[in-house]
């Protein structure tokens, strides 16, 4: 029989993903909250009709209009004394930016409903630094529940300045100035397409073999995918004040950022480069990065030479830094944490591990945030080589300093290959999972198979009209500028698992994707390689007495999303739906790893990889719900993320009856190549 897919999942069990259609409310809700993101650096020319609701309201004359007045109390004496001004550049990893940030951010979330929240959303749009503005904004949206399963416009398009190089951005504004070279008219419209293509094509160096990276590092998916799993759960945000799930945060944090690590291992093997390199705080910097963007108000990004060592001005947070690194290295040696009260906290329990990574990543859950610190930040500081600012106002960040450029700097990789041997040397203080804990008695996997793996590149168009400036609204709805790139793909898979069980049962199907070789050829033993393997999904299944046929396809992957729909092509659904020419639908999963990036590229040839599969049975009294913004409604269901792989492997123990492993090869092709629908 064909597995029906029961809840889909974001965790370790369930996601109740569902699609619903659009009534009135959630339309007029996704309409407004999308015209507030366009050309917010004009936002007296685009949408003048926003300018006499901005000067007409008061947050003042409306603060029993928030649910917490102390919140409107703080704001307006920021307000009144002075706040980041327009056109300077913003990023949250600088207190003194991150405190003002915050301070809108709960603003916009205080207020009592969604008409005093879309007041002061359209106020702070025309009062407010753009990009902080943007910033809180997005967090709002996310994080209110009047606004929940409201979509986000695609970031790559809202400030395409931190995905796109300056090259591009430079065609683009001659475009908006009156270039018509490339100019395509449709129905009024002036369509613009520019080519855009990654950091490698323009300058190669030969000392900086990453580059060939440049295709992974700096997809405009990969860089939005980061953005929204830092802000499922910002580091600034305290899970009990803002209603958010207390008991994995910090788990979540490690799997998220291990995952994203193995995709990366995997693509560097496609390219046949070896391990990430660890980073240094007094050693030479072997990745070198040579930005080629540009900050909204013409700021070039700060750029790291290759074998570069951290410069004097870095070292007051070196030493911070390295403080920390022996406090979190202490905690895993010794066991235990120390809290705020000097109380010590037994790390080596169910919850120990979300204990520790809240204080590697040094986020507002942390037991003891003063003495842990804020490590994850401190490190992109440091490798990041951002200029000291003359004012507190004048900064320069660099591309680690703001979430949706950091995925292009290599360094960001190694920073998290030093996270993630935290993360390892903790598992290894704990004892291997026993043959007990591994097995599903009764239960036996007959076969696996898997459709052909295969990749390619293909074109894709994001608009770029927020990287203009316009001369008025008219213009702007005139007008039409998309920058084209190739981005990775593959071509969608099914896996074909055939299962045989003594009984009926419920039970969790996990698939994983490592490599077979290592870059020198070497085959790899599991016992060696468990922790390069990368979870590509887990779902839950009813078996039957007898023989099962389970089948699931790639899309359906409760780690992925697909693209998101431009902007102008969804704006267009909403305004048709609002008229009644057309339905909109939406789902309750928004967002994720993009689908196209699942697979690494692999060779023409074929790269030989292993896929494992376990299944597991599932408990139910011991599994529990959660709800992030990100990944929607979750079921745990009791073992920990990244489970059996999480722990050293004892290879005796991998030949147990409800785990396979498989060979498979992922081969790369042209396009034309292709049989293909996507």
């Amino acid at each position: 029989m064909k597995v029906v897919l029961i809840l889909l999942g974001a965790f370790c069990l369930a996601n109740a993903s569902q699609v619903y259609t659009a009534d009135q409310s959630y339309l007029i809700k996704q309409k407004n909250i999308y015209e507030l993101f366009w050309h917010v650096d004009q936002p007296t020319v685009y949408y003048p009709e926003l300018y006499e609701k901005a000067r007409s309201f008061s947050v003042e004359d409306h603060i029993n209009s928030y649910t917490d007045k102390t919140v409107v109390t703080e704001f307006l004496r920021r307000w009144k004394h002075g706040m980041l001004p327009r056109g300077q550049v913003f990023s949250i990893m600088y207190p003194h930016l991150h405190e003002e940030a915050v301070c809108l951010f709960n603003l916009l979330y205080s207020a009592k409903d969604f008409d005093t929240f879309y007041n002061t959303a359209v106020w702070a749009r025309f009062n407010m630094n753009e990009h902080m503005f943007i910033y809180a904004l997005s967090v709002a949206v996310l994080h209110r529940s009047d606004t929940q399963y409201v979509r986000l416009p695609p970031l790559y398009e809202v400030v395409p300045n931190l995905f796109f190089n300056e090259d591009v951005l430079y065609k683009a504004h001659h475009l908006g100035m009156g270039d018509t070279n490339l100019k395509k008219t449709d129905n009024g419209v002036n369509h613009y397409v520019i080519r855009s293509n990654y950091s490698n094509w323009y300058l190669v160096r030969n000392n900086l073999p990453e580059q060939k990276l440049s295709y992974f590092t700096e997809d405009v998916g990969l860089g939005q995918f980061y953005f929204m799993i830092n802000h499922d759960f910002p580091y600034w945000m305290n899970s009990v004040q803002y209603k958010l799930p207390t008991n994995v945060r910090g788990e979540m944090y490690l799997f998220e950022h291990k995952q994203l690590l193995l995709r990366y291992y995997l693509e560097r093997l496609s390219n046949d480069m070896g391990e990430v390199d660890y980073v240094d705080f007094h050693q030479p910097i072997v990745t070198g990065y040579y930005p080629r963007m540009q900050h909204r108000n013409g700021m070039q990004f700060p750029q790291r030479e290759t074998d570069a060592v951290v410069p004097l001005h870095m070292h007051k947070y070196v030493q911070e830094a390295e403080h920390l690194e022996s406090r979190i290295a202490d905690a895993i040696d010794s066991g235990f944490v120390e809290d705020v009260n000097h109380q010590h906290i037994n790390i080596y329990t169910q919850e120990g591990l979300n204990v520790l990574g809240n204080i590697i990543q040094g986020n507002a859950d942390a037991v003891n945030p003063k003495y842990y610190g804020q490590y994850d930040v401190l490190c992109k500081k440091i490798f990041g080589f951002s200029v000291q600012p003359n004012t507190k106002y004048q900064i320069a960040p660099s591309a680690l300093e703001i979430f949706s450029s950091s995925t292009r700097d290599p360094v960001l990789y190694s920073i998290y290959k030093n996270v993630v041997t935290y993360f390892l040397n903790y598992k290894k203080h704990m004892p291997s999972y026993t043959q007990e804990e591994l097995g599903f008695p009764g239960v036996v996997i007959e076969s696996v198979a898997v459709d052909k793996l295969m990749t390619f590149f293909d074109h894709f168009e994001s608009m770029l009209n927020n990287a203009v400036s316009i001369q008025n609204h008219k213009d702007a709805q005139s007008m039409l500028i998309k920058a084209r790139q190739y981005r990775l793909n593959h071509k969608p898979f099914t896996y074909h698992i055939t299962v045989n069980s003594e009984k009926v049962v419920k039970a969790m199907v996990r698939v994983f994707l490592g490599p077979k070789y290592d870059v020198y050829g070497h085959e790899l033993d599991i016992s060696e390689n468990y922790m390069n393997f990368m979870e590509l999904d887990q779902w839950m299944v009813d078996l039957k007495v007898g023989t099962n046929k389970i089948e699931r396809n790639s899309h359906e992957s409760i780690y992925v999303v697909s693209d998101d729909v431009p902007s102008d092509v969804y704006y267009k659904k909403i305004v048709n739906a609002m008229d009644g020419l057309e339905p909109l639908t939406y789902t309750t999963k928004l967002y994720g790893f993009p689908d196209r990036l699942m697979l690494p590229k692999g060779k023409k040839e074929g790269m030989p990889f292993k896929l494992f599969v376990h299944i597991a049975p599932v408990d139910e009294t011991k599994s529990f719900k959660v709800n992030t913004p990100i990944w929607g409604t979750s079921t745990m269901d009791g073992r920990p993320m990244g489970f059996p792989l999480d722990k050293p492997v004892q290879a005796y123990n991998f030949t147990l009856s409800n785990l396979h492993f498989k060979d498979v090869f992922i081969f790369h092709k042209q396009f034309d190549e292709m049989n293909v629908t996507l």
